[in-house]
């Protein structure tokens, strides 16, 4: 399947082996992150908040 980032507007062929092909297989209207700007925008974010995945604890560790 192609398909064009969100945000660097880059072309992209995907597989089924891409986290986001099925999610854009059952809605071809859905937008696609590549994994630089997806990487980008996680370390955009860690570094605005302060928070990092590591740090917070998964839900389960509280049932």
């Amino acid at each position: 399947m192609d398909v064009t980032c969100f945000f660097c507007k880059k072309d992209f062929s995907i597989n089924l082996s891409d986290p986001q092909y099925t999610k854009l297989q059952r809605n071809p209207e859905s937008s696609y992150v590549c994994k630089p700007c997806n990487d980008s925008m996680q370390r955009d974010a860690q570094t605005s908040t302060g928070l990092h995945p590591h740090q917070i604890d998964a839900y389960n560790k509280y049932l």
